[in-house]
């Protein structure tokens, strides 16, 4: 009765945790990336190559766009022309690199003219082939800049319920979340026995702002949190009872990982880690091991190449104008007979070399292109309640007295958090708190299990206590998930003083800024927005964009700055001169100029 009783409260947090998902993914509007990943699923499915967002595997993007196939959707002629190539940008991204010009990645013949694109003017060239040759058809090519475009299209350019489809995208990935706590939930109950407490671990995940917040959008860092998390569940079982069944599981998982997003190659150092502290307590042969090891590999090897079917063919070999204007890393080229599916080794290639590069990153007030080793600690402390990060430093303190004796299931969720975590920091790209997300599922489940070891009943009861904070702080925070911070720094309101972009404002709130403005009865503004400008004009909010120059020469009316565009330094002279009159759920600047 009790296991029954058990499995219903379960089953209905996740309930909850979907209903608060859906209830702020039907007021978020599209986020900076989201309609990418959903368009380049969506041209998958239709059949074209997977070049269009090559630097992400396909699963995801697959995934994502799946609910489409029953839509009926309609391909206007703008997008239909970028898919296929005939209609370009004169510049492109190498695999590394600055943008440098398209000329060389040009057939004989092909040439173009510039357009202007409705409704925003946007500039483009249509390519004039004799042989119906572009750019695009160059396997070498990456085609990201024109993907951004033709998703654009796709949602938002007309003929299309574009809200619709990104709900639809958005639905796969909130089960996914479910799922993950599904795994977290079976995790914890097998770590410790007791349901009690793999009930207090799912509470965690389910009542986690960065889970609900990253967990319903059209993205790929929630597939990675549930591959990674159920590729390191496996492995914490194989540690303690190896057999080939446990090791296809585990190699099927991290092949799922894998192509759900490249991060998943920190579980490479996660595995090789754990088995050197765990090697003495193995019943396990070198040769048997060894054995498992292959057969694992080729379960992972398996699922890449199931979800990359049928293209399986070697690439051919890259001239040596395509490796000098692209910048192919020699491996790549010295190895390609061997790279198969290419289309996955080409998405490490591309990533990898993109990870050096560095991004503009925003941290206390600076801006910095290559970051800060301490970037993604302060994040995780900024986006994370404060009981949540009381219960984990309690967890690793009770974990670390007793970590002689841990067994694999809970020590693995630990020590792949410190991996993980460790990694994150030496990396330039301080991309955002949702990449340290895959560390949520881990810390639910390190915490529960340090939770069980508890023998005092009045910390128990803290526990609970804290568990109990958690649940109402993030409760209260609905709908506003992505620009939740801890209320040790005063909440979502102070939110922007610690970071931006895709931790605080990230385009989520074009839908509430037309609220506003029919609310206000505010005929027009000027905008600068931080986010999918097509889905300001889908909306139909009257606005003329502007930058920080033109913004200088306005002398009446309402000036709107996404709060992620305002800290750069160009808009200092608004910062310093001008005073919001109201701000629109914490990320949208209004001001009045007069």
């Amino acid at each position: 009765m009790q296991v029954f009783r058990i499995r219903w409260l379960a089953a209905g947090l996740l309930v909850l945790m979907a209903g608060l998902m859906i209830g702020a993914s039907r007021q978020d509007s599209a986020t900076v990336d989201e309609s990418t990943h959903l368009a380049a699923g969506y041209s998958y499915w239709l059949g074209y190559q997977y070049r269009i967002a090559a630097n992400h595997p396909a699963l995801s993007q697959l995934l994502e766009a799946t609910p489409l196939l029953a839509m009926d959707i309609k391909m206007t002629e703008i997008a239909d022309a970028i898919l296929k190539g005939r209609l370009g940008y004169p510049w492109m991204l190498p695999w590394t690199g600055s943008p440098c010009s398209i000329q060389p990645m040009l057939s004989a013949g092909c040439s173009g003219k510039q357009i202007q694109l409705p409704p925003l003017g946007d500039v483009m060239v249509l390519w004039q082939s004799p042989d119906s040759k572009y750019p695009i058809d160059n396997w070498y090519y990456w085609a990201v800049p024109e993907c951004q475009m033709f998703s654009k299209y796709l949602l938002y350019g007309g003929g299309n319920d574009g809200d619709a489809m990104l709900f639809a995208g958005r639905l796969i990935q909130i089960g996914l979340t479910l799922l993950t706590g599904l795994v977290v939930f079976i995790w914890t109950r097998r770590a410790t026995g007791n349901d009690w407490v793999a009930l207090l671990g799912l509470a965690l995940w389910t009542f986690n702002p960065m889970a609900i917040a990253y967990g319903h959008l059209t993205n790929t860092d929630i597939g990675v949190t549930f591959g990674m998390t159920l590729a390191l569940y496996g492995w914490s079982r194989f540690l303690e009872e190896p057999s080939q069944r446990l090791a296809i599981f585990c190699g099927a998982a991290t092949g799922l990982a894998l192509t759900l997003k490249f991060t998943a190659i920190i579980l490479a150092p996660i595995y090789a880690i754990t088995l050197a502290l765990f090697w003495q307590r193995l019943i396990l042969s070198p040769i048997r091991l060894a054995k498992l090891t292959g057969i694992s590999l080729l379960a992972m090897w398996a699922v890449i190449m199931v979800v990359y079917f049928p293209r399986w063919t070697p690439v051919r070999a890259p001239t040596a104008l395509e490796i000098a204007t692209l910048n192919i890393p020699a491996w790549f080229r010295n190895w390609r007979l061997l790279l198969i599916p290419p289309d996955f080794f080409k998405v490490i290639a591309i990533a990898l070399a993109q990870s050096k590069s560095g991004y503009d990153t925003y941290l206390l007030g600076e801006w910095s292109h290559y970051g800060w080793w301490y970037y993604f600690p302060l994040a995780f402390f900024f986006k994370s309640p404060l009981a949540f990060i009381v219960l984990i430093l309690g967890g690793a303190w009770v974990f670390l007295r007793k970590a002689r004796s841990a067994r694999s299931l809970e020590a693995t969720a630990w020590l792949a958090t410190v991996v993980y975590l460790g990694m994150a920091m030496s990396s330039n790209f301080n991309l955002g708190v949702r990449h340290l997300l895959p560390i949520v599922p881990l810390l639910a489940v390190g915490v529960g299990c340090a939770v069980h070891r508890l023998a005092n009943h009045r910390l128990q009861i803290a526990a609970t206590g804290l568990l109990i904070w958690q649940v109402v702080v993030v409760v209260l925070a609905y709908p506003l998930y992505i620009q939740f911070f801890s209320e040790a720094v005063g909440g979502a309101r102070n939110g922007y003083k610690y970071l931006c972009d895709s931790n605080y404002d990230w385009g989520q709130d074009a839908h509430r800024l037309k609220t506003y403005l029919e609310t206000k009865g505010i005929q027009h503004i000027y905008l600068n927005y931080h986010g999918t400008q097509f889905s300001t004009e889908y909306l139909k909010i009257p606005n003329t964009r502007v930058g920080s120059e033109q913004a200088q020469e306005i002398h009446q009316g309402y000036l709107v700055v996404s709060v992620s565009e305002l800290l750069r330094p160009e808009w200092g002279w608004l910062r310093t001169a001008h005073q919001p009159v109201d701000r629109v759920a914490y990320t949208l600047f209004v001001y009045r100029l007069d």
